[in-house]
């Protein structure tokens, strides 16, 4: 399923070579159902929040346009199930441009034959391709047994309509309205967590009685925080299940909300689960806390001063999602600033078997590298242009130098022969004083102008 939320965001890995200068606050998420022997319904939910993207005025308003590419993948065939582009326009005035209500949501629903999947996920803003976000699974799709009770993915959602639903509604099945939450966080200004799954073959074999349906929440340390059960007659007929679930009383933190169908013979369970995330700052776990602020105090992270836990993270931005820099700046204390530094570079450890963070290690490596060989005019190489390629990309495999002379200023070609079959990047010494600006690149996503060298003409 989905990778797991930590401190508000979706891993980023600095083995991907994904990292997007501004990231567009576009949300995914997907569902599997039961369909057939050989193959399984999924839903895709999808939103999208007009901030911080480019509009053009209208006579009715603002009008943002996004274009989003959905393809998937089979892993052994490397054939496409889905490979499909559609436009997103959005008008709203500039005082909703914040509004939940006037986000673009969506549902799409495919059948696809089972088997192991690649899903891409890109979108981009038509009018600034540099504001863009990109999501990469991995998705298995197996047959939901009929000789074997089972549950559907669980679906969380932002409100459920029994009442007065809308049968025209994306959102409609089963006689209910189901708003999809495909961002996965729960905030103290909307702490209610709605979820919907779908109940297969209640039938055993060895008795009469009835199953137990089992609902869980847990914190990230493993603990309950929420149980109740309720029993289900057996039936050959797949049943509905939704329900709510208030969550104001409890603190920010990832959760995992479980569903367990109990057989009633063998008392085994068949599990589905979904994790979100809540931020909720009025409520204070003062017990966790205190269990989490003792593994960070035990790390290296527990003897940073405020002043080098904010460079750390301002070394860390390039690689931060937006909803990490803003979470960032509003921590208030040098302990959560230590915990919240933990936690970022704990997701990013893609082989946490292992004693050391490699990939942090590499990081900060490439941060040394940039301050050491970029530094100019008091400004530190890490915040030059130069040295955010490095930090996002590494040291190039091929730098070419060009001089000064009576007609063009100094610049540098950068080539990079692994990412995207091959990219480069200059850069131009416009002042005179050292200060490398990016002038242009063939990587998606950065600044791109083909009439670059007119800025290095000594007389424009």
């Amino acid at each position: 399923m989905k990778k797991a939320l930590t401190v508000v965001c979706f891993i980023l890995s600095l083995t991907t070579g994904i990292f997007a200068q501004k990231e567009l606050n576009f949300e995914f998420d997907y569902a599997r159902f039961n369909y057939d022997s050989t193959s399984v319904y999924i839903e895709f939910y999808y939103e999208l929040n007009p901030k911080n993207m480019h509009f053009i005025p209208t006579s009715t308003g603002q009008l943002s346009e996004a274009v989003v590419h959905l393809e998937m993948k089979n892993a052994a065939t490397n054939e496409f199930v889905i490979n499909k582009d559609w436009k997103i326009q959005n008008t709203v005035t500039l005082a909703e441009m914040d509004s939940v209500s006037k986000n673009v949501s969506d549902v799409m629903g495919f059948v696809i034959p089972t088997g192991k999947y690649s899903l891409l996920v890109t979108i981009k803003d038509t009018k600034d391709p540099s504001i863009n976000k990109t999501i990469n699974e991995s998705i298995v799709l197996e047959p939901f047994k009929t000789s074997k009770y089972s549950i559907s993915d669980l679906e969380i959602a932002r409100n459920i309509k029994i009442e007065g639903a809308d049968k025209k509604s994306l959102f409609y099945k089963n006689s209910i309205e189901i708003i999809p939450n495909p961002s996965m966080i729960y905030t103290r200004q909307s702490p209610v967590l709605f979820f919907y799954a779908e109940l297969y073959n209640l039938k055993s074999a060895d008795s009469n009685s009835d199953f137990s349906l089992v609902r869980n929440l847990f914190n990230s340390s493993g603990v309950s925080v929420h149980k109740n059960s309720k029993s289900l007659k057996q039936t050959d007929q797949a049943l509905v299940e939704y329900g709510v679930i208030n969550l104001s009383k409890l603190p920010t933190d990832s959760y995992s909300l479980e569903l367990n169908l109990v057989e009633p013979v063998s008392n085994k369970a068949y599990t589905s689960t979904k994790r979100f995330y809540l931020y909720n700052p009025n409520v204070v776990d003062t017990n966790r806390t205190s269990n989490i602020n003792a593994k960070v105090i035990g790390s290296e992270y527990g003897i940073l001063s405020l002043e080098e836990c904010n460079k750390m993270f301002s070394y860390a931005k390039y690689i931060a999602s937006q909803k990490e820099i803003e979470q960032y700046s509003k921590l208030d204390s040098l302990n959560a600033k230590r915990e919240f530094l933990f936690n970022f570079w704990k997701v990013r450890d893609d082989n946490p078997a292992t004693a050391k963070n490699e990939i942090k290690e590499e990081y900060m490596n490439r941060v040394a590298i940039a301050n050491k060989n970029y530094t100019r005019m008091n400004k530190e190489g890490y915040l030059t242009d130069r040295g955010r390629v490095v930090l996002l990309f590494g040291e190039p495999d091929q730098k070419d130098f060009y001089n000064s002379d009576s007609e063009v200023k100094p610049y540098e070609v950068w080539f990079y022969n692994q990412i995207e079959g091959g990219v480069t990047f200059i850069f131009g010494d416009i002042t005179g004083f050292g200060n490398y600006e990016l002038l242009h690149s063939t990587k998606r996503g950065e600044l791109q102008d083909d009439n670059w060298v007119r800025r290095l003409r000594s007389f424009n």
